[in-house]
């Protein structure tokens, strides 16, 4: 191996048969060959570069190797939409910089320990509710590569990320998860005092969000800004209200009836 290099490298000088260039490789500053061939006394590492030892470092039970999940996009860091180019463990933005870091189990969507990051490989554990909760959220973009096919039906890849000093990043995960649970009821389906259910974005599916604080009948803004039970609905053109949630065709509000918003099972009840 170490003589196709140096033959390669003599060639590509000039030197012909003279003599062996013997250059002082970089630790990573050299990419690998076709086959993965790096010179001797280097390894070629998952991120596809030569990396000092001969063989790649031998993985601990706490930083497993993790294989990727879909097909990462080029570039030179670790990828954590993907997980690729981490000898061991996962990919992460740790601190202020993507890192390998040790894998949790934790989910999409579930609680997690924010100052220890315990969520599985491709989601990262963010502060939530103002805050008062971790959750797992899924990576799915970087700069201007987004994957919003990573995301739930009709999600958008558009939740930016950032560093632990408060710093925007470049990269973006996807909103909380679809989950079946009562809009119209007090959330206690979402099983933590923090969150409650909502329609989500598509008008379609309900998801489990941060509880909102607007009141019955005053204005609102986004979708889980309402009171757990209601939602943001805008009529004509009056203001945006906080109106109870209701179940289409299901006798379930004070008065009138449960008026559907688009294909939606869920609908709000007549102000």
């Amino acid at each position: 191996m170490a003589i196709r290099y140096c033959i390669g490298i003599a060639l590509l000088l000039g030197l012909g048969s003279a003599g062996c260039f013997n250059p002082k490789i970089i630790d990573g500053g050299l990419l690998c060959a076709d086959g993965g061939l790096c010179p001797d006394g280097f390894h070629c590492a998952a991120d596809g570069r030569c990396k000092k030892g001969s063989a790649p470092p031998k993985c601990q039970p706490s930083m497993p190797p993790v294989a990727a999940i879909c097909v990462p996009d080029p570039g030179n860091d670790c990828d954590p939409v993907c997980q690729s180019r981490c000898d061991c463990g996962r990919c992460n933005l740790d601190g202020t910089a993507l890192n390998c870091v040790a894998p949790g189990t934790k989910k999409r969507g579930e609680i997690c320990n924010a100052s220890a990051d315990d969520c599985e490989p491709g989601n990262i554990c963010l502060t939530d509710c103002d805050p008062k909760i971790g959750r797992c959220f899924r990576f799915c973009g970087k700069g201007s590569t987004r994957h919003p096919e990573l995301c739930d039906n009709r999600q958008d890849c558009d939740f930016p990320v950032n560093d632990a000093n408060g710093t925007l990043t470049d990269l973006f995960v996807c909103p909380p998860p679809t989950k079946a649970c009562n809009p119209a009821g007090d959330g206690s389906d979402c099983g933590n005092a923090s969150l409650g259910c909502y329609v989500d974005n598509s008008g379609v599916g309900t998801t489990c969000d941060c509880r909102g604080r607007y009141q019955p009948g005053t204005e609102c803004s986004v979708l889980n800004s309402c009171v757990p039970g209601y939602r943001c609905v805008t009529i004509g053109t009056a203001a945006p209200t906080c109106l109870k949630n209701c179940t289409v065709g299901v006798n379930d509000c004070p008065s009138g009836t449960c008026t559907s918003i688009g294909a939606s099972t869920f609908g709000y009840c007549p102000p």
